[in-house]
């Protein structure tokens, strides 16, 4: 069984703006080019009305161009947790490009630490030396890897950790200092290798909100993702913001959507922060995820033995992804393949809940999932436009 209803294309008005403004870009060309002809009593050639004519079309049924343009390289980096690392999502998301968009070279890192959110990188990780090593100077890499030793040194907690967890997560149990420790531990060995391959100029941040989405603008989620962004911004790349769904990716069949009101909020949050950061593309998984469940659903977005995403979110979320990059659909496109990385003790081959690791998705399933993709995307993207000062102005004076 699938969601029992539709799903709105909310892209519609969208195209149709965008179709009559390249009509209306292409018919001042023809117009210039008619006065051309006729000051020097010139015939027009035919052909030119029929090239005009269809590169129109072309690009409206196109849509809007990639966030790349006419690259034919694209490195990305990704900052998050297993919920990036997970299926090897990072590696899903060029194969659907590199598929998607013919000519097309995807380079992809993923800098992930197991149940961190932006906060640690930032503070304790030093994940931002990633985004800026090309310019990080070798003193600057020193005096980063010493503040790490000495956290990794300590035997309390730091009260700046204790602070995050009242503001951010008060409803949850403060997870150990000693886990973020060990992480350091793996942080000292990236750092080390930075010494003899500082070579990455990144074209595109991926950044990773992880149980940290709240309603004050200066907490969590906000506060961390603007730090990274402005760091990626002044290394000129481009930042996306990848929202994940723990709360709301059902292991069960359910009757509707989940959550709808947290879901809500941190979509609202999101498109703030969005404005503000002057992020490229966000991937809402949550608001996917929401739409799927309308009117109930079976298919299931996380394991019942395991928390994390399974095989149908990881291929949804690459699809998504997709479509932030090139605000173009991925049906049609033969990727259809997602296996789980981790078997959480499971045989070899098997996924948590003892299914087969890898998931071919096909038939309905598979296009059902890519538009999903598509919608949420858009949906988000026209959402956000909506809510620009100037749009909002233009609505009250022309009700």
């Amino acid at each position: 069984m699938f969601p029992r209803v539709c799903m709105v294309n909310h892209e519609i008005h969208h195209k149709l703006f965008r179709l009559v403004t390249i009509c209306g870009g292409y018919l001042l060309v023809v117009m210039t080019l008619v006065t051309y002809f006729s000051e020097r009593d010139m015939k027009i050639p035919s052909h030119f009305f029929i090239l005009f004519a269809s590169l129109t079309l072309l690009t409206g049924v196109r849509g809007e161009a990639s966030i790349f343009g006419d690259q034919k390289e694209l490195n990305v980096l990704f900052i998050g947790n297993s919920f990036t690392a997970r299926h090897n999502l990072s590696g899903l998301v060029k194969e659907v490009l590199e598929e998607g968009q013919p000519g097309l070279s995807v380079n992809v890192q993923a800098l992930t630490y197991g149940g961190q959110d932006l906060f640690r990188h930032w503070t304790y990780f030093f994940s931002h030396s990633f985004i800026e090593q090309q310019d990080l100077s070798d003193e600057t890499l020193r005096d980063r890897i010493g503040k790490m030793e000495s956290f990794q040194g300590l035997e309390t907690t730091p009260s700046e950790y204790s602070d995050y967890w009242r503001a951010v997560r008060a409803s949850e149990h403060e997870q150990l200092f000693s886990i973020v420790q060990q992480r350091i531990g793996i942080a000292l060995k990236r750092h080390q290798h930075l010494f003899n391959s500082r070579k990455h100029k990144w074209d595109a941040v991926v950044l990773q909100s992880w149980r940290d989405i709240v309603p004050e603008e200066n907490q969590g989620y906000s506060r961390y993702a603007s730090k990274f962004a402005e760091l990626a911004a002044e290394q000129g790349a481009q930042v996306i913001m990848y929202m994940t769904a723990p709360f709301v990716q059902n292991a069960t069949p359910v009757d509707g959507p989940q959550l709808q009101n947290k879901v809500e909020m941190e979509l609202q949050v999101v498109r703030r922060l969005a404005r503000k950061i002057g992020a490229t593309a966000v991937v809402p998984v949550p608001l996917a995820i929401n739409t799927l469940q309308q009117g109930g659903t079976d298919l299931t977005f996380c394991y019942v033995n395991d928390f994390h995403p399974n095989q149908a979110t990881a291929y949804l979320t690459a699809n998504m992804f997709y479509t932030a990059f090139t605000k173009q659909r991925s049906e049609g496109l033969s990727f259809d393949t997602v296996t789980e990385n981790n078997s959480k003790g499971q045989p070899e081959g098997k996924d948590p809940d003892g299914g087969n690791a890898t998931v071919v998705f096909e038939g309905e399933t598979k296009t059902l999932l890519q538009q999903a993709a598509y919608e949420a995307v858009m949906q988000f993207d026209q959402s956000l436009e909506n809510e620009m000062p100037e749009k909002q102005s233009q609505q009250r004076t022309n009700p």
